[in-house]
């Protein structure tokens, strides 16, 4: 558990189009909290794949706040403000914006939703106005569950300071009210609700259904198989939180960013840039591949004259722009940057291209998931032959 503020920045580009933040529970860690509970890997890396133009943050801080809080002796519109100004300096509120958060870091979410949203600060309303979804990993929106909480992970806790929580009628029932009113009066605002239904070291559930609820129109809170700590670690891609997650990350893009399906923002790739107007072979023959040729000229070809095709406006032609921005995304996130412009042998090339690029867009993006391989292969190749992406590091 973190003695101060840590922001920490997991991945994404100088200009990302939007940020993902992880907010941490009592006792929690930016990075132990989000440990896969199989693997012990440190999961919200797995979005920088799917959702390379994402920024994806963890956020630490002292979790004692809540213990002091319900004993008055720190006021938690304080750590909400020094959340807000950190952020702020980071430019995050510039772009659409995500929360994850687990356990009591939603209580804490929903202050910073507050704070910013009462701010005269223009920077500070911002975070509130760019904001599109909140996902709750069992937080308790009523005091008992709160009590709860804090008994089971403080337990030398005064009992007299917990039982001062589990009047609903106080602060924390205010707070959840606002949220409400919030999230209820913005329709493009999204709640998201994951509640525990196995107990907690055998002993119990520590946050139920009905205190995981924060009562928001339109919200089904989600029942998953785990108790209140393994909730925030989904064992792989395929656990249902992970899978949730992303899948409702990428819905809201589109809205957010005002693009069609593809999630962010495409050029127009039947023009062809002005960065580099080689054409394909010659930008092969430059990076050494030119036996590569044959293939990429047949590929980017059947590519061009089905893109040609489509038209302009067509929603086939959307969802070619947005498999080609995805490539480019991925291809110069993780193959051209880190491996081409540091003269990585070909044949780490060749597996990134194939584990980084080829097989995330295949299989994981579900707006692309009936296109082959050979497609993704083929989009590439266009992008080159478009002058959009090189295989030689700049000279």
């Amino acid at each position: 558990m973190p003695e101060e503020l840590v922001f920490r920045s997991v991945c994404g580009p100088d200009h990302s189009d939007a940020d993902i933040v992880f907010i941490h529970g009592l006792t929690g860690d930016p990075e132990e909290t989000w440990q896969s509970e199989d693997t012990g890997e440190f999961w919200p890396e797995w979005l920088c794949d799917t959702i390379p133009n994402a920024a994806v943050h963890s956020l630490g801080y002292p979790a004692s706040l809540f213990g002091k809080w319900a004993k008055k002796e720190m006021n938690l519109y304080e750590r909400a403000v020094n959340v807000i100004e950190a952020m702020v300096g980071r430019g995050i509120g510039e772009r659409p914006l995500v929360f994850v958060c687990h356990s009591l870091g939603g209580i804490l979410a929903k202050q910073i939703i507050r704070t910013a949203s009462d701010s005269d600060d223009e920077d500070w309303k911002q975070i509130a106005s760019s904001l599109r979804m909140v996902v709750f990993l069992a937080t308790p929106h009523k005091g008992s569950s709160l009590a709860s909480v804090l008994d089971a992970f403080l337990p030398h806790f005064s009992s007299k300071h917990v039982g001062l929580l589990t009047d609903d009628s106080g602060a924390l029932t205010e707070l959840n009210q606002h949220y409400r009113n919030f999230a209820n009066g913005n329709s493009e605002f999204k709640t998201v609700v994951f509640v525990e239904t196995f107990k907690t070291k055998k002993a119990a559930i520590v946050v139920p259904r009905d205190s995981a609820d924060p009562g928001v129109q339109g919200t089904q809170p989600i029942p998953v198989d785990k108790d209140h700590i393994n909730i925030s670690k989904p064992k792989d891609k395929e656990d249902v939180v992970y899978v949730s997650l992303e899948r409702r990350i990428r819905k809201i893009l589109p809205k957010a960013t005002g693009n069609g399906s593809a999630g962010f923002p495409a050029d127009d790739y039947g023009e062809q840039s002005e960065d580099d107007r080689r054409d394909l072979l010659q930008k092969l023959i430059d990076a050494g591949r030119q036996h590569e040729y044959s293939n990429a000229n047949r590929y980017q070809n059947k590519f061009a004259r089905n893109y040609a095709k489509l038209g302009l406006y067509t929603e086939e032609r959307e969802r070619n722009d947005g498999l080609l921005s995805e490539v480019e995304q991925h291809f110069m996130t993780h193959i051209y940057h880190p491996l081409i412009c540091k003269s990585a042998p070909d044949d780490n090339v060749q597996d990134a291209l194939q584990e980084k690029v080829i097989n995330p867009i295949w299989s994981r993006n579900q707006h692309y998931r009936d296109f082959s391989h050979k497609t993704v292969l083929a989009a590439l190749y266009f992008l080159t032959e478009q002058c959009y992406i090189r295989w030689d590091p700049e000279q």
